[in-house]
């Protein structure tokens, strides 16, 4: 089975999370709750230039996050996307929508 490894950091107006593994409906259980609630208090960077799978569920997880934070005030920015990471935003069809981000430095 694969594993996700998440690491937490603090900036100045965000929490920025490194996700390193994968992203599917194996490890979701682990991150989603902390995510979830975080995303309701604050605005949350997630970086994702270490994901080596991004799967349906990780998709569906992440859009929900992110639709949550939009209804909490905050935002949920995604950065430096893996390969894999971007064409699974790329075939939703919604990428454009969200907040992608190649440095930290692009957060309001």
């Amino acid at each position: 089975m694969d594993k996700l490894a998440i690491i937490e950091k603090e900036g100045a107006n965000y929490f920025l999370y490194e996700l390193q593994g994968a992203l599917n409906a194996y490890t979701i259980g682990e991150f989603q709750n902390t995510l979830y609630q975080a995303v309701l208090e604050n605005n949350i960077v997630l970086d994702m230039s270490e994901l080596v799978e991004l799967d349906n569920s990780g998709i569906g997880f992440l859009m929900a996050a992110f639709n949550d934070s939009v209804e909490a005030g905050n935002k949920l920015y995604f950065l430096s996307m893996s390969n894999e990471a971007d064409k699974a935003f790329t075939a939703t069809g919604f990428k454009s929508l969200f907040n992608i981000v190649n440095s930290v430095t692009e957060i309001s």
